[in-house]
């Protein structure tokens, strides 16, 4: 039987850190909706699933519109492991591909990278090391996921989806492959978690605007710019 994939994006639109993160302009959409397009590019992604809260749940759906082909579930604010349980549970999803809304630069790529060899291996939980920060997903077998929703007690857990079964590899069969080669590039970061997140994921957008479509070498090609720029304005002047 053929297994069903599906992308459950957290998100909500009462971040601390950023309010209305999601609704961000980038290049004349917001910031959700660069998720959303890269993640229509997966060979295996069957549904799009958007896992949020009630308070979040109109305001997204007002945003995101345009995208009628999404399913929305609306569940705990705190407690984000069993949101993606109940969301997947719902939808009959036997493979969780967990994507988050800091995320505009998700890599279908490697997402599909990952679905494979979680697939090939019958692994619980597979996700990519090495790859800028921002860029991957976790991908969960529903099965490892409902035990970790039934199992999991401690508040740190419950908060986020996958800890309980990272911390617990003995009874789950973790996959965590290094990217290789010009992909490796581990100090780059391109998820949007502050305003200056948003300041160089914005820019680099804009740099890459003629394209179509940023792929993973443009993303380490424009980290690297930045860092060398940097490196550059803090490097102390020759002593004379």
């Amino acid at each position: 039987m053929k297994n069903a994939i599906d992308a459950v994006l957290q998100v909500r639109m009462d971040s601390s850190r950023l309010p209305n993160k999601a609704a961000l302009p980038i290049l004349d959409k917001p910031l959700v909706a660069h998720i959303i397009e890269r993640l229509t590019l997966s060979e295996y992604i069957r549904h799009i699933i958007i896992a949020t809260t009630e308070d979040s749940m109109a305001p997204l759906k007002k945003l995101l519109r345009d995208y009628d082909f999404l399913k929305f579930f609306a569940g705990s604010k705190d407690n984000v492991l069993d949101r993606f349980y109940q969301a997947a549970k719902i939808y009959g999803t036997d493979i969780i591909v967990r994507v988050t809304g800091d995320n505009p630069l998700t890599d279908p790529d490697f997402l599909d990278k990952a679905v494979e060899l979680h697939l090939d291996a019958g692994a619980d939980l597979t996700h990519y090391l090495g790859i800028p920060l921002g860029t991957g997903v976790e991908v969960v077998s529903f099965d490892s996921l409902e035990i970790a929703s039934r199992s999991a007690s401690l508040k740190y857990d419950t908060e986020h989806v996958t800890p309980y079964i990272y911390k617990n590899h003995e009874f789950f069969k973790v996959l965590e492959p290094y990217s290789t080669g010009g992909f490796f590039e581990p100090d780059a970061r391109v998820t949007v978690d502050t305003p200056e997140d948003y300041d160089l994921v914005k820019s680099l957008f804009e740099y890459y605007s003629p394209k179509i479509y940023i792929t993973m070498e443009d993303i380490i090609h424009y980290c690297r710019m930045v860092k060398a720029a940097s490196f550059e304005v803090s490097e102390p002047p020759l002593a004379v």
